[in-house]
């Protein structure tokens, strides 16, 4: 299957599920990852969670951070998402403090990242449920795989 198109027509753009929360990202993110540990399926209700990882500067939040809301999902780890419809967009690792997460479903119209798919991968793979295998040929790594 040939690899999504990028976007070359300018910042790639998401939001929460309601539209008050508005954000666009000036760069491409380093990495993603399909998270599967058990914190994130829960949050996301979902067999894994997708992020890209940018820098802080590279995702510019419209004029709505005050409708951002933090839950603490694990120690020095802060989910971000809209105080009025809960739907998740970032995650801040208290051990990067110059990067963010992006929860990657959260892009307009299924806009692509802008990534190589070599700069992506399967993280918690230790954590993942027993009973779906993705199929695909992305490395699949123990914990964060660093």
């Amino acid at each position: 299957m040939p690899e999504q198109s990028k976007n070359v027509l300018g910042p790639v753009t998401g939001g929460c599920q309601c539209g008050a929360v508005r954000y666009q990202l000036t760069a491409p993110p380093s990495e993603v990852v399909h998270c599967h540990c058990s914190i994130c399926r829960r949050a996301h209700g979902a067999l894994f969670a997708t992020a890209g990882v940018y820098d802080k500067g590279a995702v510019i939040i419209d004029n709505s951070k005050d409708l951002l809301a933090a839950f603490e999902s694990s120690p020095g780890n802060q989910r971000l998402f809209c105080s009025r419809c809960g739907g998740q967009l970032f995650l801040m690792v208290g051990h990067w403090e110059h990067q963010i997460f992006v929860v990657l479903g959260s892009l307009d119209s299924g806009q692509h990242p802008g990534h190589e798919r070599a700069n992506e991968k399967h993280i918690f793979w230790e954590s993942r449920v027993a009973w779906y295998d993705p199929c695909d040929d992305l490395p699949k790594v123990e914990g964060i795989g660093t």
